[in-house]
C-alpha cells in the first residue's frame, strides 16, 4: 500500500539529530545545516553519508549505493527489527513518468517472484513526491564491488552460476526474463550465495509492444543489440558474459563507446576465458563459451540444462578436492587450482568450433 506523500513529509522531516557519528572513521560531525536525506563526505575521512532521515516506519542510516535509477539507502526497521535496504528514485528522474514507471514495474514484478535467489520486496511508497521500494539487504556485498577488489574465483563463480540461473528459472515460470543481468545487479550474502535484484528492465514474454532497448553494452546478448526478439536465452548470454568479465578482470568485448562494444560484441570472435585467466578450468571456460553464444539456439536450450552443467562442475570440483564449499569469511578471488570435469563435453561447445558470422 502507498502511503500518503504529505505524512511521509511530515515524519521525514521532522527526523532531524543535530550529530552523527561517521561510519567509517566515527569521528563526530555537526549536521545540523543539512536536511534530512541530505549527502556529504567526511571532513576527516572524505566517506560519503547521508543525514538521517525517517521514511514512514523506517529510518535511514546509511547510504549503499547509487545507479541510473536511484540511490540505496541503509534502513532499520524497529517493528520486525531487521536492517532493511531502500530504493528511492533519483530526484531529477522524479518528474519523469517514464522513470516512475520503471520504479513501479521494478517492485511489482520482483515481489511476485518468490525464491532464495531473488531479492525480496517488503513494501513501495512515496517521499517528497519521489517513488521508493524497500526490499530485503543482502548484507555482504555486489559482485560488482568484489570485482573492484580482484579476479573472482572460480569456486564464486560456479556458486553465483548456479544461484543467479535459478534466481532467472523463477521468473521464468512467471513468464519473465530480467533483461539487465550484471555484475551491479547481482548481490552476494554473508553466506556466499547470490541474490538477483533491479528488475527494472524486466519484461513478460508475451509483451508485443515496442519498448526500448535498454541495458548494459557490455553485457547484452546480440539479438537485444539488433532489436531481435528475446528470451531466457538472452539473460543467459548476459550471465556468462558477467562471469567472464568477473573471472578475466576484463569484459568479453570492450572500446571507448558503447556503439563500439556493442560491434564487437556483433562481430568479433566469442573470447576463450581460460586463454585470459589460466588459472581457470577449461571446463568452466567451455560453460562459459557456450552462455555466450551468438545465436540463441547455440546455447543451453533450458535453464535446466545449464543449472545440471554448473552443479556438475561444482561437484566434481569437490570431488578432485580442487575447490572448497565456501563459507562466510573466505577468500572470494581467485588462487584454486584447476579441475578436471567429465560428462560435459555432450552438452558444450568444442573449444575449436568457430564463431558463426554475424
Amino acid at each position: 500500500m502507498l502511503l500518503m506523500e504529505k505524512d511521509l513529509q511530515s515524519k521525514h522531516l521532522g527526523y532531524r539529530p543535530k550529530n552523527l557519528s561517521c561510519s567509517q572513521c566515527a569521528s563526530l560531525i555537526d549536521i545540523s545545516s543539512f536536511k534530512p536525506l541530505d549527502h556529504f563526505f567526511c571532513p576527516q575521512c572524505n566517506q560519503e553519508t547521508v543525514v538521517p532521515a525517517k521514511l514512514g516506519i523506517y529510518e535511514i542510516c546509511g547510504f549503499l549505493g547509487r545507479g541510473a535509477m536511484g540511490r540505496v539507502y541503509l534502513a532499520n526497521d524497529p517493528l520486525l527489527h531487521r536492517e532493511v535496504a531502500i530504493k528511492i528514485l533519483r530526484e531529477n528522474l522524479s518528474t519523469s513518468p517514464k522513470m516512475w514507471a520503471l520504479l513501479e514495474q521494478e517492485g511489482k514484478i520482483a515481489a511476485g517472484i518468490t525464491h532464495a535467489n531473488v531479492i525480496q520486496i517488503y513494501t513501495m511508497g512515496k517521499i517528497l513526491g519521489r517513488p521508493y521500494i524497500v526490499m530485503e539487504l543482502a548484507n555482504y556485498a555486489s559482485l560488482y564491488d568484489l570485482m573492484a577488489q580482484g579476479l573472482i574465483s572460480e569456486a564464486l563463480a560456479t556458486q553465483i552460476a548456479i544461484d543467479v540461473i535459478k534466481g532467472l528459472r523463477a521468473a521464468y515460470q512467471l513468464h519473465l526474463i530480467h533483461g539487465d543481468i550484471k555484475p551491479a545487479n547481482i548481490l552476494i550474502t554473508s553466506k556466499q550465495h547470490a541474490k538477483i535484484t533491479d528488475f527494472g528492465l524486466a519484461r513478460y514474454l508475451d509483451y508485443d509492444q515496442e519498448v526500448e532497448r535498454w541495458g548494459t553494452p557490455y553485457y547484452i546478448a546480440p539479438e537485444k543489440s539488433e532489436q531481435l526478439r528475446e528470451d531466457f536465452r538472452s539473460d543467459l548470454y548476459s550471465l556468462g558474459a558477467t562471469l567472464f568479465h568477473a573471472m578475466a578482470g576484463y569484459a568479453p568485448y570492450e572500446g571507448k563507446t558503447g556503439e563500439e562494444v556493442i560491434s564487437k560484441s556483433l562481430k568479433s570472435s566469442i573470447p576463450k576465458l581460460h586463454k585470459a585467466n589460466a588459472s581457470i578450468s577449461k571446463e568452466m571456460s567451455e560453460l562459459i563459451f557456450k552462455l555466450m553464444r551468438k545465436n540463441p539456439d547455440d546455447r543451453f536450450w533450458s535453464f535446466d540444462q545449464a543449472l545440471a552443467c554448473f552443479e556438475d562442475l561444482q561437484e566434481n570440483c569437490y570431488k578432485l578436492g580442487s575447490c572448497k564449499r565456501l563459507k562466510s569469511g573466505d577468500n572470494v578471488h581467485s588462487d584454486q587450482q584447476k579441475s578436471w570435469i567429465h560428462g560435459l563435453r555432450n552438452l558444450i561447445v568444442d573449444d575449436d568450433v568457430p564463431d558463426e558470422k554475424i
